[in-house]
């Protein structure tokens, strides 16, 4: 467990393990130090969330977007393996070696390589569905101009998932609604992120 300043970049505490056990000592030092804390940006990790809750109430807690995106690649990367398991050998080629494609961002996906993903989707439909939702996950971020905003689309974002009656998305749904004030509160502390953190890691 490393916990850094995020502005400054300073490595403030490194604990053995990924449970609160790792995090005593530093609720120590922080006691001792007498810090001014007012945001904590982290992963949905429920031991985390318990020791901020216990140790600093109070503090905003920021599930960033780098979090919420990556949980939202593997749902749509579960859906591909499990539409693939289901399929005969003559679509699975279609499928194969077509992980990434699903994963990347469209924006950055070369011009065959989008007119490719566009036929996969309608052909999949299923995965199809699922790579269009990421999209319109992702395209929050961009839109969204502050909190209340990010709260209307991440909640129209949920009602539109669970609509489509399939499992991963209806877990992805109850994921945000369960960690939302968390996930909004990108926009409240002026996007502070986690990124640097995994870079770093």
């Amino acid at each position: 467990t490393i916990v850094r300043d995020l502005k400054s970049g300073a490595v403030l505490y490194v604990g053995d393990g990924k449970g609160t056990d790792s995090l005593k000592s530093f609720g120590k030092k922080l006691r001792h130090s007498k810090a001014k804390i007012t945001a904590i940006a982290m992963d949905m990790s429920k031991a985390y969330i318990s020791w901020v809750n216990k140790n600093l109430p109070g503090v905003m807690i920021v599930f960033d977007h780098f979090h919420v995106i990556k949980l939202m690649n593997d749902k749509v990367d579960k859906v591909r393996r499990r539409v693939s398991a289901g399929l005969d050998e003559q679509q699975k080629k279609l499928l194969k070696n077509q992980r990434f494609l699903f994963l990347r961002n469209v924006e950055n996906l070369e011009p065959d390589a989008k007119l490719l993903l566009d036929n996969l989707r309608k052909i999949f439909k299923e995965l199809g569905d699922v790579s269009m939702m990421k999209e319109a996950l992702r395209s929050i971020y961009r839109m969204a101009k502050d909190d209340f905003q990010a709260e209307a689309a991440f909640k129209n974002w949920c009602s539109i998932a669970r609509k489509t009656e399939i499992k991963e998305l209806g877990d992805m749904a109850k994921t945000i609604e369960n960690h939302l004030q968390g996930i909004i509160a990108f926009w409240k502390t002026d996007a502070l992120s986690n990124a640097g953190m995994e870079g770093f890691n």
